[in-house]
C-alpha cells in the first residue's frame, strides 16, 4: 500500500500569500521511485483538541491535515493533473517547530499553517515578545524552523489590540498606559517584520482598545470577586465525595457575583474541580493556587477576555478570516476544548454556543448544560470593539 506524506517543510511562493505543500507518495519497496505533486490555495481545516494534547510548543510538529479544492501546480503522478483541485487528507511530521499556536474558527493550527490570505492577525503579549526574540528586520536572528517563520518577509495583516488591552502591570491598564502599550506593540512589531501591515495603520485603533477596556471593566470585576472568592476551595484537587457540594457553590456564587452561568470563566472553574490530578488546562490557565491575588485572577481573566473578543468578531466580521495567535498552550487547550460555535451579532450583541469535550468536564457536560440554561445569562457587549478593529 502507497504511504503519503507532505514535505517536511512548507513553503511560500514568491511575492504570494499562498503556502505551497508538496506531497511524496512512498511505495512498500523502498526501489521504487517516489512520486509526488504539489498544491497551493490550501486552507487546511482547523485541528481538534485531541490533536492538540500530545503537542508540546517548541518540539517537531506532528498533525494531521486536511483540506479541500487545492490547486495542483506539479504533479509527477499521471492520474494526478496540473491545473487540476485536489482535496486531502495526511500526516505532517514536520522538522519545524510551532512555538505559537492560531486559534482560528473551528478549532487551532500552527500559526504560519494558519495563516490565509487577507487574513488578520491577534497577537497575544507571548507572541509578541516570541517575534521580538526571532525576528529583526524580517530576517530570523535562530537557526531552528519553526512554522512562525511562515510571517517573516510577508505582509502579514497585524493588530496588537489584545497586546495593549491586557497592559504589563498584571491590573488593568490606564488610557495612558494602554496608549504606551499599542506603540510598544507597533515598534516591536515592525521592528520584527517590517513587510507587515498594521491594523488600522493609524492610531484610531487606540479609542478602540480603550473602549473595549471601558466595555469590560465591570464584568472583569465581578469575574475577579468570583474567582477570588473560589481559588481558596478550587486550587487543590477536590475529593470526588466533595465535588457535587462544590459544583453547587460555584454557581451560586456565579450568580452572586453577577456572572453569567454559561461564561467561560465559570466553564473553566467547573472544570478545575472535576478534572482529576490538576490536568484540566482551565485549572492551569486561571492561575489556581494557594495565597491567590487579584493580580493572579486579573492575568487569567485576561486570556479569557481575548478569547471572548475573538468571538465577538467572528459575530461581527462572519465573511472575515482572523485568527489569534498565542504562545499560551494552555489557552490553546482551553479554545479547542469548548468548542465555540454559531457566532451571532445582534443590536450590539455577541452570542455564541459551546459544547464543550467531554475531557473538560468528564461526565458533567449534561450538567453544565442545565446550569448553562437555568443560571443568568449576559450577551457580551462591546461597542467600542468594531472601532478597535475597523479595518478588518
Amino acid at each position: 500500500m502507497d504511504k503519503m506524506a507532505p514535505s517536511a517543510e512548507p513553503v511560500l511562493k514568491p511575492n504570494s500569500d499562498e503556502m505551497l505543500l508538496q506531497f511524496v507518495i512512498q511505495g512498500d519497496d523502498r526501489a521504487q521511485t517516489e512520486r509526488e505533486f504539489s498544491v497551493v490555495g490550501t486552507k487546511l481545516q482547523p485541528l481538534s483538541y485531541s490533536d492538540l494534547v500530545n503537542l508540546r510548543l517548541g518540539s517537531n510538529v506532528t498533525v494531521p491535515l486536511n483540506f479541500e479544492n487545492a490547486k495542483i501546480i506539479s504533479s509527477s503522478i499521471p492520474e494526478i493533473g496540473v491545473d487540476k483541485f485536489a482535496s486531502v487528507s495526511a500526516k505532517l511530521s514536520s522538522t519545524y517547530t510551532s512555538r505559537t499556536i492560531g486559534l482560528v474558527k473551528g478549532g487551532w493550527l500552527p500559526s504560519g499553517l494558519a495563516h490565509q490570505a487577507g487574513m488578520v492577525v491577534l497577537p497575544d503579549r507571548c507572541t509578541v515578545t516570541e517575534l521580538k526574540a526571532r525576528f529583526r528586520n524580517g530576517l530570523k536572528k535562530k537557526d531552528d524552523n519553526d512554522f512562525l517563520d511562515l510571517f517573516a518577509d510577508k505582509e502579514v495583516a497585524i493588530n496588537p489590540a489584545l497586546y495593549a488591552l491586557e497592559g504589563n502591570m498584571r491590573l488593568p491598564p490606564t488610557e495612558q498606559v494602554i496608549a504606551q502599550q499599542l506603540d510598544e506593540a507597533y515598534t516591536a512589531i515592525k521592528t520584527a517584520l517590517p513587510k507587515a501591515t498594521l491594523v488600522p495603520s493609524d492610531k484610531e485603533n487606540l479609542k478602540g482598545i480603550i473602549g473595549i477596556g471601558q466595555d469590560t471593566h465591570d464584568s472583569m470585576m465581578r469575574k475577579q470577586r468570583f474567582l477570588m472568592k473560589l481559588a481558596p476551595k478550587t486550587h487543590a484537587p477536590v475529593a470526588a465525595s466533595k465535588q457535587e457540594a462544590l459544583w453547587s457553590e460555584i454557581a451560586t456564587t456565579a450568580n452572586d457575583c453577577g456572572v453569567p452561568t454559561a461564561s467561560l470563566v465559570v466553564l473553566a472553574v467547573l472544570s478545575a474541580i472535576v478534572v482529576p490530578n490538576g490536568r484540566s488546562p482551565a485549572k492551569r490557565l486561571l492561575k489556581l493556587k494557594a495565597n491567590y491575588t487579584e493580580q493572579d485572577a486579573y492575568n487569567a481573566l485576561a486570556d479569557l477576555r481575548s478569547l471572548e473578543v475573538l468571538m465577538c468578531l467572528f459575530a461581527i466580521y462572519p465573511q472575515n478570516e482572523l485568527m489569534l495567535c498565542t504562545g499560551d498552550r494552555d489557552l490553546a487547550l482551553f479554545w479547542a476544548a469548548v468548542r465555540a460555535s454559531n457566532f451571532r451579532w445582534t443590536d450590539g450583541h455577541a452570542s455564541f454556543d459551546l459544547s464543550p469535550v467531554e475531557e473538560l468536564l468528564p461526565g458533567r457536560l449534561s450538567d453544565f448544560v442545565e446550569l448553562s440554561r437555568s443560571g443568568t445569562r449576559q450577551p457580551h457587549k462591546l461597542t467600542q470593539l468594531a472601532a478597535s478593529i475597523r479595518r478588518v
